[in-house]
């Protein structure tokens, strides 16, 4: 059987739910056909391994760049096995958050709080929520991305988007007030 009717039984069981069969027949897809986009994004979007899912991804970018579902999942997969990392970190009997510090050195001379004090002030998370939230982040950078810490708090759902808003309109109007005075 050629790449493309394996393809097509694979879509078929994925519409079924029959997703074994759908990952062994894609897998098949692939190895006669390497080059088959929508048989490496197909895969992509049943396995549940987040570095397999990043190298289907990665695959199908390499055969078109422009693939922007490919570019959104990449992304979103990303995340998602960031998200994973710090959650593996955090319920492992290691002290995995210990990189990870509430408090700066120089925070007591800040004159205006972090976003985590706030947010911790404002009983809006936890303490192990903001760690989490702030490895993720440390990762990110380790790994050249800048990622803002009320972002990696609203993709973990640790914080809805009005309480993080409120909380920056908050650190704003702290901050204006230091100017004005």
């Amino acid at each position: 059987m050629d790449a493309e009717k394996l393809y097509a039984k694979a879509t078929t069981a994925i519409r079924a739910r029959q997703l074994e069969d759908a990952r062994r027949l894609l897998f098949e897809a692939v190895r006669l056909d390497p080059h088959h986009e929508q048989a490496w994004l197909a895969l992509a979007s049943i396995l549940t391994d987040m570095d397999q899912v990043i190298d289907c991804l990665q695959r199908v970018l390499a055969l078109n760049p422009n693939n922007h579902t490919a570019q959104e999942w990449l992304e979103l997969a990303r995340q998602e096995r960031a998200r994973q990392g710090a959650e593996l970190e955090l319920n492992s009997d290691q002290p995995a958050l210990a990189g990870a510090y509430l408090e700066e050195p120089g925070d007591e001379d800040r004159p205006i709080p972090r976003l985590g004090k706030y947010l911790l002030d404002y009983n809006f998370l936890s303490a192990e929520q903001l760690k989490a939230a702030l490895l993720v982040q440390r990762q990110a950078a380790q790994a050249g991305q800048l990622r803002r810490l009320g972002d990696v708090l609203l993709e973990q759902q640790a914080i809805s988007q009005e309480r993080l808003e409120f909380v920056l309109r908050e650190q704003s109007r702290e901050f204006y007030n230091l100017i004005d005075d």
